[in-house]
């Protein structure tokens, strides 16, 4: 009987640590027209972790930010040039400077379709599935996929494999010291060879991305590169920071001291704060696109105890997010 008890114990346990865990969906982490993600560029003079399992503790706080910022803008592919060459893509990724990737998108799939560079095209007849909803951990996809690649006048194939893997759930540290609980860590493996008559290149891609329920982008990516045309292979190393995260500042060191309420909340929402320091107060408010629709400046008196009309926005979930000088700190409400 104590076995039995034993083993029911471990299965319910197990259950509610698989309730627990982040589940990627169509509906809220598929890309629509409309939607914008900016990324900030950082780099690692030290070991980067990319551990997989469950429980796992990512700390990034060694990463250093660099100048380059990257924003994608979600559009119909009917605005994009040469929009003709994929009849098969729903939504666009304007990247900026020319560069665009097109996706097909279906009740279950998120396909690529192709990707366009100034002066470059490549088209996959055959889509890269990126994603089969729903995502979480212990989910595995693999596909091939083909088609052709077009710079000037000359035309190439393009084959190649992708794998996506729920590879890991647990903790991100982002730089500064902001902890994310319950994240998914997704693995993307893309291998493509490309054959211009006698000519070939290959190309192995390897992204770490890494998900919290705050936003329906990765709050950060990491990806390997190798690129091998004859004997000669170059490697590279590409981390990016969504920054609707924030990072960079401290944010435990005010949560104990700032409490928003009601929540929900339908017209006035109540902001308190101890501000022992005097430092001025920003509260901002973002959506869970990552967007700030709403901005106040608090003052920097020592208690504070703020009425915030909120009527003027949509119904839907919001972060409130204080800064206090270094500091910050998030709360999520709903507004109904």
């Amino acid at each position: 009987m104590k076995k039995i008890y034993l083993s029911l114990l471990a299965l319910s346990f197990i259950i509610q640590l698989s309730k627990a865990q982040l589940t990627l969906t169509k509906a809220f982490n598929e890309p629509v027209i409309g939607n914008v993600n900016t990324r900030q560029q950082y780099d690692s003079t030290t070991a980067i972790p990319k551990t997989t399992g469950v429980g796992q503790n990512w700390n990034f706080t060694s990463l250093l930010t660099n100048t380059f910022v990257e924003t994608s803008t979600y559009t119909t592919v009917a605005s994009t040039p040469s929009a003709a060459i994929f009849p098969g893509a729903t939504i666009s990724e304007d990247q900026g400077g020319g560069n665009y990737f097109h996706y097909k998108s279906t009740a279950s799939n998120f396909e690529y379709q192709g990707i366009q560079f100034p002066g470059t095209v490549i088209n996959f007849s055959n889509t890269a599935v990126a994603d089969i909803w729903p995502i979480n951990f212990g989910y595995n996809s693999n596909d091939a996929f083909g088609g052709s690649t077009t710079t000037g006048t000359v035309t190439s194939s393009i084959s190649g494999t992708i794998n996506v893997s729920g590879s890991g759930t647990g903790t991100v540290v982002m730089p500064g010291g902001l902890v994310l609980t319950n994240c998914l860590q997704v693995i993307n493996a893309i291998t493509f060879t490309l054959t211009s008559g006698p000519t070939t290149q290959m190309q192995v891609q390897k992204e770490y991305t890494y998900y919290h329920s705050s936003n329906k982008f990765p709050v950060l990516k990491i990806q390997y590169s190798a690129q091998t045309s004859g004997t000669l292979t170059t490697k590279k190393i590409d981390i990016k920071i969504n920054t609707a995260v924030v990072a960079g500042i401290k944010t435990t060191e005010i949560n104990n001291d700032f409490s928003v309420f009601p929540n929900p909340c339908n017209e006035l929402l109540n902001v308190a704060m101890n501000n022992a320091l005097g430092e001025p107060i920003n509260v901002s408010f973002s959506n869970i696109l990552g967007q700030i629709v709403k901005n106040e400046n608090l003052g920097n008196e020592i208690s504070i105890l703020a009425n915030i009309n909120v009527s003027d926005l949509p119904k839907g979930i919001y972060f409130v997010n204080i800064k206090s000088g270094q500091k910050f700190s998030m709360k999520k409400i709903i507004i109904e």
